[in-house]
């Protein structure tokens, strides 16, 4: 992707948070008052489907401001440029090698050949998956709330499931289903297939495909190395994130320690579910111990795979590293599940781990400037949230985030980190400090003692 379509990125994802906060500001979008920064930080928290709240969504915007935001949340688990290919294939128009390329980049895509394809299959795996889910879950809450808002429930909170936003428009979030199976199996899934990415699915429907009518002639049906490393790290987070949580909190009387056995169990998977990038809670998090907390921002920064809805570091860049050190250990080439490792690719994973970490170092740094009158550790985790775009907040003592609390600056450094987490670090450094111009100059190479 070139400087120019990088920048253009940026600028769009900016712009479009902009205009849907300036919807928002409209009185028919909100019943309480709203500062354009307000609004404009909750446009940005449902465009990178976070989930960090500053407002009440349940309370503080009408129907129609719920509708600005599913929009921007969908908008956003589709990406920009994905959503900009559905219009071109919807009007029949041909994409240009630039927006092409700006595609590829977003899909986390292996080439040009049959993109377009790639992209409505894309369209029709979402349509199908979140209705399936909303179906399922205005079961449950139809029962509840009666057919009209039933519906509606369960459509919102199946589009922000599946796009890994930790939106709700109950006031509690998912506190009262805390032991509702329906609804944790239901938002579980959701979860974890748009965090598994649109590659992983399409390699999903093949597999299904292929267990199905096994007589027919096809080729032999093999997973690819980024599902194969996808899955197995998913799967693992979830289970050892689980683990810690109960270990932990099982008997901190303040959280896990008056829940019953299975109530303890299913709250342990949800929570470590939804560290993944979506951000939804059965409990009050405010009273997680601070070991909890530390290994919660840990599993959050990590994320959910590429190419996808969920957010972070990646599943990938966590498991290229590790392939990295351990080939350090033996001596090795870097390998994961019997293939090799490109260098370029390693390169990448280093590059993304270390400006990441001076991302978040800074922004931390400055908001604990900003806000000196608030304990470090829960500003710590505020832009862990933030930044891996995971709406788990500490809280500001009620319902909302803990930057809820902040004054007008420490809004917008969360605002910033809330964009790095979306479009990644790399195009944002790209795009604010990348030149057009490759150097030529070559220096003289030397040994440096470690």
């Amino acid at each position: 992707m070139n400087l120019k379509s990088i920048k253009f990125l940026l600028l769009s994802y900016i712009g479009i948070a902009l205009i849907a906060a300036m919807f928002l500001s409209l009185p028919f979008a909100h019943t309480t008052e709203l500062s354009f920064i307000d609004a404009f930080f909750t446009s940005i928290s449902a465009l990178a489907c976070t989930g960090l709240i500053i407002k009440d969504t349940a309370l503080d915007f009408t129907p129609i401001g719920h509708g600005i935001l599913l929009f921007l949340i969908q908008l956003g688990g589709f990406g920009y440029m994905t959503m900009l290919g559905l219009i071109y294939v919807l009007l029949r128009k041909r994409l240009g090698s630039a927006e092409k390329n700006m595609l590829k980049e977003a899909l986390n895509y292996s080439s040009y050949d049959n993109l377009m394809e790639f992209i409505k299959k894309i369209l029709i795996y979402v349509l199908i998956i979140e209705s399936i889910g909303a179906l399922f879950l205005s079961l449950d809450f139809c029962m509840r709330f009666g057919l009209k808002d039933g519906l509606w429930y369960g459509i919102f909170h199946a589009v922000a499931a599946f796009n890994n936003a930790g939106f709700s428009i109950f006031p509690d979030s998912l506190m009262d289903f805390r032991t509702d199976i329906l609804v944790n199996i239901v938002v579980c899934t959701l979860v974890i297939l748009g965090g598994l990415g649109y590659i992983c699915l399409v390699e999903l429907h093949f597999f299904a495909k292929y267990k199905m009518y096994p007589q027919k002639k096809q080729k032999m049906f093999h997973f690819s190395l980024h599902f194969k490393i996808v899955f197995h790290v998913t799967l693992t987070l979830i289970l050892l994130g689980a683990i810690i949580i109960l270990i932990l909190e099982w008997n901190n009387p303040e959280t896990f320690g008056s829940f019953g056995f299975f109530e303890k169990i299913i709250t342990a998977l949800f929570t470590s579910i939804n560290y993944r990038s979506a951000g939804f809670v059965t409990y009050d998090i405010s009273n997680l111990k601070d070991s909890t907390l530390f290994f919660s921002a840990i599993f959050m920064l990590i994320g959910g795979a590429p190419g996808g809805t969920a957010t972070g570091i990646k599943v990938t860049t966590v498991a290229v590293l590790f392939a990295f050190c351990r080939s350090i250990l033996n001596n090795s080439q870097p390998s994961l599940f019997n293939r090799s490792i490109l260098q370029d690719t390693v390169q990448k994973a280093l590059m993304i781990f270390l400006i990441s970490s001076f991302y978040f170092i800074l922004i931390s740094l400055l908001l604990a400037l900003v806000e000196a009158n608030l304990d470090f550790f829960p500003l710590v985790f505020e832009v862990n949230a933030a930044f891996s775009n995971v709406g788990i907040s500490t809280g500001d003592g009620g319902i909302l985030s803990l930057s809820a609390n902040f004054n007008e600056a420490g809004k917008m450094l969360i605002i910033v980190a809330m964009i790095l987490g979306k479009i990644g670090v790399m195009v944002f450094t790209l795009a604010l400090f990348g030149k057009s111009k490759v150097s030529r100059i070559q220096y003289p190479t030397e040994k440096v003692i470690l």
